[in-house]
């Protein structure tokens, strides 16, 4: 089975992060950027007979969504939160990239609900890169790798890159990048540079989501709203708060 992650720009003009972990490309996680419409995603996807997708994106968003809410109840006391937005809005300003995907994936028959490990079947999930860093990368908080200057944002990111790599590697998987270029070396990236190295990140961390969903299955714990609604897949997100709750004073 294919793991597939997807940092989905709000916008068919941007550029979207991908990441394939492929059982025949022995533990390689490929990265890669491209702008490309929901239906060339939805096109792409529908090639994968099996295949679980953790995509950085609402892919259900309809009315009575919880899933922002009951998030930020359980990871809100380490800094993570997200926050609900509607399709009206988005649609006026041309953002609605993540629903428009989700009704493709709906139609060429993907399922929004959460499967048993090992289960034969194509399931999409939404996830939240800043959630996963704490719950399968073990970081005590979330470097700052989104906002701010260049050189803080560019070592915050190459911090991530480090907890990645260590993750992956104890799941026998690798990166195809290397780590980010940190002010330290003599050398920073560039806004455009950053901000592909982040998509790249962001579409790895989803696609180990998408592998430990997979492989490991996915505990009452981890999901935050209903598929009706919308529904953020967090994996490791119950071992996260039990953890830290008995060790918490």
């Amino acid at each position: 089975m294919r793991c597939i992650g997807i940092d989905l720009s709000w916008t068919a003009r941007r550029p979207s992060g991908f990441a394939l972990i492929d059982p025949a490309a022995e533990g390689l996680v490929r990265t890669w950027t491209a702008t490309l419409a929901p239906a060339e995603v939805a096109a792409w996807l529908d090639g994968f007979e099996d295949a679980v997708v953790a995509v950085d994106a609402p892919l259900v968003n309809r009315p009575g969504r919880t899933a922002e809410a009951e998030l930020a109840r359980a990871l809100g006391r380490y800094g993570v939160t997200a926050y609900g937005i509607g399709n009206g809005f988005l649609e006026r300003r041309g953002l609605a990239a993540g629903p428009r995907l989700g009704e493709l994936l709906a139609a060429s028959g993907w399922s929004f609900e959460p499967p048993g490990p090992g289960a034969g079947r194509r399931f999409a999930f939404e996830t939240f890169p800043r959630a996963l860093i704490l719950s399968l990368l073990g970081a005590a908080d979330v470097p700052p790798y989104k906002r701010g200057r260049l050189a803080d944002r560019s070592a915050a990111l190459a911090t991530c890159y480090d907890l990645l790599e260590a993750a992956l590697m104890a799941a026998g998987l690798r990166l195809d990048f290397p780590r980010p270029a940190v002010p330290a070396d003599g050398a920073c990236p560039t806004g455009r540079e950053l901000k592909a190295a982040e998509d790249r990140l962001d579409a790895a961390v989803c696609a180990f989501a998408a592998w430990q969903a997979a492989t490991s299955g996915l505990e009452p714990g981890d999901l935050f709203g209903s598929a009706a609604a919308g529904l953020i897949v967090v994996p490791g997100a119950a071992r996260l708060t039990s953890a830290r709750g008995q060790t918490s004073p």
